[in-house]
């Protein structure tokens, strides 16, 4: 009996003395994850992300069911952070949607927005977002979620929303420069309210958070420079509100930058080609510039003008000399000649703001204190692939003339839109003091190959078939650049080549700044970008327009713009030290809302209008134009 119990006995005995070292169920798994995560962490914080996702990538291929996803999703998230949107999608692509919990498909959910945001799919990236019913439940990703969905209604061109958003973040947010970075955003993206839309969406008492946020950049615009007057409205701001945010945070660090700005010169001087062949256009710039400097609420500086007649080779001169007269800020020159002059005749004791820009830039931020700011076309052209793209038109053709002119602009047009994702698929290029444009028309739309595939077939067939021409289907829009004679040509023509329904976009330079609905009305349905002096048609800009056109009747019709150019350059002047610094990187001007890049470029965003009976109709603003975006509130943070 012993000999018989001695086998069973060992064999009870070895399996006690396996389960002894084997650690308890599920303990390994737990084990496991926590030096993936500590690994992975590692990996991210060195910058290689595509290494920390392959750690759960590599884990993931043994593994089955929730386990799987689980480390699939985690994978995802390292790839999210290194920006690796192409293996994002592939990896997001392969996952099983119907078996996630609702815990992952949260996760998922995050991650796509994410990826639609990488290609700028705003709308694409809220229908992700608004999926998820309650972010509170998000836990440590709550504050990404407030992240995306701010980017996704600056996309949108929804900067209020966005606002809110950022609001909504900075509550969560400890971390005292996180904190100090995103309010910076919730002033930015209110800087791009117009004055109308900030009064109007704020709300009565009791005060909020956001309408707290509205009074404060409205404060920081109606103060305008005034360092005494900008302290006396944020004392009355602060007793309204004693418990904003803003308080303790941003504006400690904003009070500390403006300091740092420079006061206002006391004495301007103004260059400009006053004789000569320019004359007219400088005329118009002096008297918008004296229109806005005698409307100035502030004490006004001493202003003296400095003919540069059409010498390029005296603009060095006449600064100095303006110099030596005493002057602390110079105006002009308006010629590209003069200012590239200036540019490289090295230190500028004074900062200039020229009235036009050189043209390309060779890459170098310039030291000199060089401001240039002119209405340049080259810019007109990109925001129109901007407007194109935010329509959902990618595939594009171009009719522009053939010059240099057009040559230029198309080319910053193309450029923008291929940045966007678009292309280009054709360009006709125009006589551009011609009056027939079939060949370009037919030539840009594949009208031309249409004919000749008919002919083919007739050919083949031995007789006479009924045909219509069929333009090029995989059209979405057409960019027009060109002057109101060819504009008002075009558009019908475009009609009579079945291209009537093809959305028009253009630039500026179809409309002539005289509303004319006789002259106008074969352009309905044609859209283009201007300035708010051109498109305002019972606001401020209207009124200060219309007091032009009494002073100036035959000047003011001939150079509208100019006389907005004029008005911008001495309105601008007290911001240009505060335009490079967050919270006051947009102005509000006549030329569109002004912002200035790292060479010292003043850039503009225009408004959309579109010809409806022969008259601009204003549209709404889309991404990049939030400067008008005046939607509802839907609810109130704080």
């Amino acid at each position: 009996m012993a000999h018989r119990l001695y086998p069973l006995l060992l064999i009870a005995l070895l399996a006690l003395g396996g389960c002894a070292g084997t650690p308890p169920r599920g303990g390994a798994p737990v084990a496991v994850e926590k030096n993936l995560q500590q690994t992975a962490e590692e990996r991210a914080a060195a910058g290689d992300y595509l290494d920390a996702a392959q750690l759960y990538l590599k884990q993931a291929t043994g593994a089955t069911g929730a386990r799987r996803t689980e480390l699939r999703l985690g994978a995802a998230e390292y790839l999210a952070r290194g920006q690796l949107w192409d293996r994002l999608e592939n990896l997001l692509a392969g996952i099983d949607v119907t078996g996630l919990s609702p815990q992952q498909k949260t996760r998922y959910q995050l991650l796509n927005a994410e990826l639609a945001l990488s290609a700028s799919r705003g709308d694409e990236a809220l229908a992700q977002l608004q999926q998820i019913e309650d972010p509170q439940a998000l836990g440590e990703r709550e504050p990404l979620y407030y992240r995306l969905k701010a980017r996704a209604y600056t996309l949108t061109g929804n900067a209020l929303e966005a606002a809110r958003q950022l609001i909504w973040l900075d509550i969560l947010l400890q971390d005292p420069q996180q904190k100090l970075a995103n309010q910076y955003q919730i002033w930015e993206q209110l800087s791009t309210l117009s004055d109308e839309a900030l009064q109007r969406l704020r709300t009565s008492p009791p005060p909020d958070l956001l309408s707290g946020w509205m009074e404060l950049v409205l404060i920081a615009r109606q103060t305008r420079g005034d360092r005494e007057r900008w302290e006396q409205e944020l004392q009355r701001w602060r007793a309204r509100y004693p418990d904003h945010p803003a308080q303790s945070v941003l504006l400690p660090d904003l009070r500390n930058q403006l300091g740092r700005a420079a006061e206002r010169a006391d004495h301007i001087a103004v260059l400009l080609p006053l004789s000569g062949r320019t004359a007219g256009a400088a005329a118009a710039i002096r008297d918008g510039l004296l229109a806005a400097y005698y409307q100035d609420p502030l004490e006004r500086p001493r202003l003296r003008f400095y003919d540069t007649g059409g010498d390029a080779l005296l603009s060095w001169s006449i600064y100095q000399q303006a110099i030596q007269d005493g002057a602390g800020f110079v105006v002009g020159p308006l010629l590209k000649s003069s200012i590239q002059q200036l540019a490289d005749a090295g230190e500028l004791p004074v900062p200039v703001l020229a009235l036009n820009q050189t043209g390309a830039e060779d890459g170098r931020i310039r030291e000199q204190p060089l401001y240039q700011f002119g209405l340049p076309p080259e810019d007109e052209a990109r925001q129109a692939a901007e407007r194109m793209v935010a329509d959902g038109h990618r595939q594009v053709v171009a009719l522009v003339p053939e010059n240099a002119w057009g040559q230029r602009v198309s080319a910053a047009f193309q450029s923008r839109l291929q940045e966007l994702g678009g292309e280009l698929l054709a360009s006709g290029r125009y006589a551009a003091n011609g009056a027939d444009f079939n060949a370009p028309i037919q030539k840009a739309l594949l009208l031309d190959a249409s004919k000749q595939r008919h002919r083919a077939l007739e050919r083949l067939l031995g007789h006479k078939l009924e045909f219509e021409p069929r333009r090029r289907q995989d059209v979405d829009a057409i960019f027009l650049l060109a002057y109101p004679r060819q504009a008002r040509l075009l558009r019908p023509q475009l009609r009579f080549h079945h291209a009537g329904d093809l959305p028009t976009y253009s630039t500026s330079h179809v409309y002539s700044a005289a509303a004319d609905a006789r002259l106008d009305r074969d352009m309905d349905g044609l859209m283009f970008c201007d300035m708010p002096w051109v498109l305002d048609d019972s606001g401020p800009w209207a009124q200060q327009r219309e007091r032009i056109e009494r002073l100036w009747p035959d000047r003011s019709k001939r150079y509208q713009r100019l006389f907005a150019l004029g008005f911008d350059a001495y309105q601008v002047i007290p911001w240009l030290d505060t335009l490079n610094i967050p919270g006051f990187s947009y102005f509000s001007g006549a030329t569109g809302t002004l912002t200035l890049d790292p060479a010292r470029h003043l850039h503009r965003q225009l408004e959309w209008a579109r010809f409806e009976r022969g008259l601009p109709h204003k549209l709404a603003p889309t991404p990049r134009e939030g400067n008008h975006a005046i939607d509802e509130p839907s609810e109130e943070p704080g």
